[in-house]
């Protein structure tokens, strides 16, 4: 049996709620799980509960060890929560193309900028007419 760390849906229509559960690769989204670990609440405001995520880090990391493997979803609210490292990220320059080996942020995507800013150096000509005046 392999167990999957993964979110099952609630709430209404147009607005979710997701409890993060460890289930049977094989059970349905919503149907039979062995043990809920926290919430996901991706729409923070004034519904309740206000918190947009609440975990059981400790039963985490036992599912985790014992080889429950987390689904992408998952490993995300998992690395925001501190539980897992960040995930390799390479941004990708064009479908089907090389990939951009440039450093990207785990958090917003973005590709970091590792480039120095030019400095400002006066010329020459600037140096030499300051000295003489």
């Amino acid at each position: 049996m392999v167990v999957r760390l993964r979110l099952s849906r609630f709430g209404c229509k147009n607005k979710p709620f997701y409890r993060v559960m460890a289930a049977d690769s094989r059970s349905p989204r919503d149907g039979k799980h062995l043990e809920v670990l926290g919430y996901y609440n991706p729409l923070p405001g004034n519904t309740f509960p206000s918190n947009p995520l609440s975990l059981r880090i400790v039963y985490s990391r036992y599912w985790l060890s014992v080889g429950a493997q987390a689904s992408d979803p998952v490993q995300r609210i998992l690395f925001r929560a501190g539980v897992l490292p960040p995930p390799p990220m390479l941004a990708m320059g064009r479908k089907g193309g090389p990939r951009d080996t440039r450093p990207v942020d785990p958090l917003t995507g973005r590709v970091l900028n590792t480039e120095k800013p030019p400095t400002t150096q006066s010329t020459s000509d600037d140096a030499a007419g300051a000295s003489t005046s």
